[in-house]
């Protein structure tokens, strides 16, 4: 049997949602993958919680986060860049950008832990909480969940200094790129569900 706390089991229950609603609409996230029994697992959990109780918890969780980023950047990154470099203009490129990939990986690896026990200590009431039945596994599923966030931090914080090097570097107007980019998710979003709702037609 799990040894889970009830709080630690409504965290899962909340991911386990947002897990089944991507599975459902036949989409993928890029590093987030499950076994047949992890994701039968996490239906489990994931039954209690509503459509609407599960939106809320988004929302309460998306500006817990915001908050607790925008105490991050002013309590600790802009300190932190006044105290190592009192002089802009004499600012190495890499040193900024390994203090800005630091504290960024610092904000979401704390942030994103602590906004979700919040949202799921404010959102998931008494009556979610009982209905979840702790079980084997459920720890390992949680600590599996952990890592696969704190590794696509690292992937991402690790991309930023190189890339922010080679913007410096090459002079690159970011402006254009940005956008691109955008349009770019915005194309693949719309073929991953234009696809997923033919694939539910056909099943």
């Amino acid at each position: 049997m799990s040894g889970m706390t009830s709080g630690a089991l409504a965290r899962l229950a909340f991911w386990a949602k947002g897990m089944v609603l991507i599975n459902d609409a036949r989409m993928e996230w890029p590093g987030f993958s499950y076994s047949e029994p992890e994701w039968a697992r996490m239906r489990a959990l994931s039954a209690p919680i509503g459509a609407g109780t599960y939106q809320l918890f988004t929302i309460v969780n998306a500006a817990i986060f915001i908050a607790i980023a925008a105490l991050g950047i002013f309590g600790v990154f802009l300190p932190l860049a006044t105290l190592l470099f009192p002089v802009p203009a004499e600012t190495s490129a890499l040193k900024f950008s390994m203090l800005l990939a630091a504290c960024a990986f610092l904000i979401i690896g704390l942030g994103l832990p602590i906004s979700m026990r919040l949202s799921a200590m404010l959102v998931g009431g008494k009556r979610v909480r009982e209905a979840l039945v702790p079980a084997a596994g459920d720890e390992a599923l949680a600590s599996k969940v952990s890592w696969q966030i704190n590794r696509i931090m690292l992937i991402m914080c690790g991309l930023l200094v190189p890339g922010i090097l080679l913007f410096i570097a090459y002079d690159i107007e970011a402006g254009p790129i940005i956008t691109a980019l955008k349009w770019l998710a915005v194309a693949l979003m719309t073929v991953s569900t234009l696809t997923g709702i033919a694939r539910q037609r056909k099943s």
